[in-house]
């Protein structure tokens, strides 16, 4: 609304909106008592914008609540910084910091308290990768639960069951090192022989207590989590991680099968 206003800073707005307080009627602040305020440069600006409001009606308390609530706002915003923060995985680049994807993975898993959601497209050789996360589910009872892709090989006619069966042996004996196994979800449509409606569970998260998550480019494989060039974001905002968790779980009901 008040573009001048946002050129401000929040200690120049407060002690503008002070100014326009105590002020009985009309705009009547002078010249040199708003350049003291908030400098020669935005001066003119600025008062230009207090004569359109004046021209609307606004008074001079008016404008200056507005003035305090417009700074008032910006205390309660977060810093951008703290919300979201880029992990890029690859060969090093002057200037631009860079960590493994599966150092992250496993701060995060340290610091879960009750939840973890992990949601991927492939999976290999996991047992280094989830050794951690096998031990908190099981020491300090982590409710863990993943959504992985369950594929059909090309020309591999078996039935989706047991497709299904071999998965989770390999899953058992070549992925996950503990024997309380995560409740592990997959695609039905996946597993379709061909057609329109084939399709891959393709996405790549970690979900940590619903409020913080990695969403990555990269699969939960020793290569893509150490070595490959991978992109992804941490992302704190808790609104936006829970969209995401509450997403898979209306999958859960919807659409989604436990795999057995």
């Amino acid at each position: 609304m008040d573009d001048a206003f946002h050129k401000l800073t929040s200690a120049t707005l407060s002690e503008l909106a002070s100014a326009l307080k105590d002020d009985e009627g009309s705009v009547g602040l002078s010249s040199n008592s708003l350049r003291q305020i908030v400098g020669s440069t935005l001066q003119i600006e600025i008062q230009e914008r207090l004569s359109e409001l004046q021209s609307g009606g606004w008074s001079s308390p008016q404008i200056g609540q507005l003035a305090q609530t417009i700074a008032d706002t910006r205390k309660t915003l977060e810093d951008p910084e703290a919300l979201f923060d880029l992990v890029l995985s690859g060969p090093a680049v002057e200037g631009v910091p860079t960590r493994d994807t599966s150092a992250v993975m496993h701060q995060l898993i340290e610091d879960a308290e009750e939840e973890v959601i992990l949601i991927g497209y492939a999976v290999y050789n996991g047992k280094k990768l989830f050794e951690r996360l096998a031990r908190r589910m099981k020491d300090d009872g982590l409710n863990v639960w993943f959504c992985l892709n369950i594929e059909r090989k090309w020309k591999d006619t078996s039935l989706s069951s047991e497709l299904v069966r071999r998965f989770m042996h390999e899953f058992k004996t070549k992925h996950w090192p503990g024997d309380t196994l995560p409740t592990i979800y997959y695609d039905p449509r996946a597993l379709e022989l061909s057609g329109p409606t084939k399709a891959s569970l393709h996405a790549k998260c970690l979900i940590v207590d619903r409020k913080v998550a990695l969403i990555t480019s990269a699969n939960f494989t020793e290569a893509a989590q150490q070595r490959n060039i991978e992109a992804g974001v941490i992302v704190n905002y808790q609104p936006f991680v829970q969209r995401i968790a509450t997403y898979f779980d209306g999958l859960k009901e919807k659409l989604l099968m436990e795999a057995k």
